[in-house]
């Protein structure tokens, strides 16, 4: 009986394995976004995660839409409280 036990438990800690590795799938792709502000020394650049069918450019937008906003409260930017005046400078 208690060998019985050891092997459906090897078994379904093998089988609940073997699900998780092939649902994570890779990674998704990343967007480098370039950012400036004339309030903002220099240049902000953020990486974003690219959802599946979206595109860097949509990523992108994403932050900018945030970093113009005065009511958005994600970091960016090295946590800059700079709102407003933002653009996009590229995104690749």
């Amino acid at each position: 009986m208690k060998r019985t036990l050891g092997l459906a438990a090897v078994l379904a800690l093998l089988l609940s394995g073997s699900s998780a590795s092939t649902e994570a799938g890779p990674p998704p792709p990343k967007a480098t976004c370039v950012f400036t502000n004339p309030g903002f020394s220099g240049k902000c650049v953020e990486n974003a995660d690219v959802p599946q069918g979206s595109t860097a450019q949509q990523a992108c937008e994403a932050i900018l839409q945030c970093l113009n906003a005065v009511d958005c409260l994600k970091t960016y930017c090295g946590a800059t409280t700079v709102r407003g005046g933002w653009k996009l400078e590229s995104a690749k």
